[in-house]
């Protein structure tokens, strides 16, 4: 079984986490930028077929994650459709839509701290958010392992559209209700909660 089979209950029974619909997001965060580059991306997306989850991801998901990249280019590293093969015999393997890591310049994922799944349909399922608590469990025992000291891991499940996210601590795993839209002339609410948690993993973090 690999990331993206796991369920809801695999994660509960299977990884033993405490798994919970509950608020977590902070009320206030702090602005980002306004990216140009972005939002010339974003006004030629709008005309493109967005039906696919490929679609998304490309003209919508990764040129976000390219704005967040550009306003923080020394503080971490995006890997983009790696591989993360953990612990095989518990089924944490198989390959992550996105992974940021903590460490700069990387070419293999080192101290993961934010997970990020590409949801199936336009908001995002049950099923996406297995997947996702699965990776980011993956990376919280990869950290452990590393001596990595960082026990929080942040994660998301999005459609572009509509980004619902994830926080782990220890083994109680939170789904925030409140899911953060992302609109083609207004994607810096989302960027602004993406900073926010950047900001959070690394002043809390010493590598």
């Amino acid at each position: 079984m690999s990331y993206k089979k796991f369920k809801i209950s695999d994660l509960e029974n299977h990884l033993k986490l405490n798994v919970s619909m509950q608020k977590w997001l902070p009320d206030t965060m702090p602005t980002f930028p306004k990216d140009e580059l972005l939002l010339q991306n974003l006004f030629y997306a709008e005309t493109e077929s967005l039906h696919s989850e490929k679609a998304r991801s490309e003209f919508i998901i990764a040129p976000t994650l390219q704005a967040l990249r550009r306003q923080n280019m020394d503080k971490f590293t995006l890997f983009s459709g790696y591989e993360f093969n953990v612990d095989k015999k518990s089924d944490l393997n198989g390959f992550c839509d996105y992974i940021i890591s903590a460490k700069t310049h990387k070419l293999t994922i080192q101290a993961p701290i934010f997970c990020i799944v590409e949801a199936k349909k336009i908001e995002p399922s049950y099923d996406d958010f297995a997947q996702c608590g699965a990776e980011m469990y993956a990376a919280q025992l990869h950290n452990a392992q590393e001596a990595f000291p960082n026990n929080i891991i942040f994660g998301c499940a999005t459609s572009g559209f509509s980004w619902a996210f994830l926080h782990l601590q220890n083994n109680h795993l939170r789904i925030d209700p409140n899911y953060i839209p992302l609109t083609f002339k207004n994607p810096f609410l989302v960027l602004e909660l993406l900073q926010w948690i950047i900001d959070q993993s690394i002043t809390h973090t010493t590598p």
